[in-house]
């Protein structure tokens, strides 16, 4: 069945499907439900995998966390957000956990859609019922907060969350200094470099030569250059368009000494 979906056999995977119940009387389990659950979910139907979960029940096969998360997410992706929230409460009052999927696609959409404080209940909901939000969960909320411009609170959750055990990758660190250099939060995504930089983490290329060419635009030629040493030592090749400003402005302020160990950092670089 799942094989037949995947392949847009929709229509033999539930011939498959009625072959199984009817002919050779095996009772399907919550997993092979899930394949056609998945699948009506996939295509933009969660109306009709909403209607094989109510087969299930009746067949008493009850759904599992994986049915109501898959629906919950079907939901989500066609904008349905109460039938959404209508699954998430039916879930608990089943005795079920949700899980961080279930959450995710949940704060996801409400993130996209402009409803980032209560993207931020629903996080604080899955920390109280002891559910481990994944790296996946905290990029989405980063993403919200960027998009509704609140960068101390995306800055304050990068600086925290690892000393809180919560794993991070180069994703978050750059979602952050995409959105403050597209928006000029200049000091701060200068502030957001030397950060990642400590950790490891190195900037999107486009990025980098992005927020070098503002940073110079903008006066702050000192602040350029050093962070143009840090991100040499990482590997960095500076652009072409943001090189000639860089260099430009600090021999126009008649700081050579600058060139001239940028030239010598890049040159050992290569070398």
């Amino acid at each position: 069945m799942d094989g037949l979906c995947r392949n847009g056999r929709v229509k033999e995977a539930f011939e498959l499907f009625e072959e199984m119940v009817s002919r050779d009387h095996i009772v399907p389990d919550p997993l092979t439900y899930n394949v056609l659950i998945n699948e009506f979910c996939r295509r933009g139907k969660p109306d009709r995998a909403r209607n094989v979960i109510e087969f299930m029940k009746s067949n008493r096969c009850y759904p599992n966390v994986y049915n109501y998360s898959a629906l919950v997410d079907g939901l989500c992706k066609v904008g349905k957000l109460e039938d959404a929230k209508g699954v998430l409460a039916e879930m608990k009052g089943s005795g079920l956990k949700p899980d961080t999927v279930t959450y995710t696609s949940l704060i996801n959409f409400l993130c996209r859609n402009g409803q980032i404080g209560e993207a931020m209940g629903l996080l604080k909901e899955i920390k109280e019922n002891t559910c481990q939000a994944d790296t996946v969960t905290f990029n989405v909320i980063l993403g919200g907060l960027c998009r509704e411009d609140r960068f101390e609170e995306a800055l304050d959750m990068l600086e925290k969350l690892p000393q809180q055990g919560v794993y991070l990758n180069k994703g978050s660190y750059r979602i952050v200094l995409n959105s403050l250099t597209q928006k000029c939060e200049l000091k701060k995504a200068k502030e957001l470099l030397g950060l990642m930089l400590s950790r490891g983490f190195r900037p999107h290329y486009a990025t980098s030569n992005e927020l070098l060419v503002c940073l110079c635009k903008a006066g702050m030629v000192d602040d350029a250059a050093v962070a143009l040493f840090y991100l040499v030592e990482m590997g960095f090749q500076p652009g072409l368009e943001s090189w000639e400003v860089l260099i430009g402005l600090i021999c126009r302020e008649r700081k050579l000494l600058y060139v001239f160990e940028l030239l010598n950092e890049l040159v050992i670089t290569n070398s």
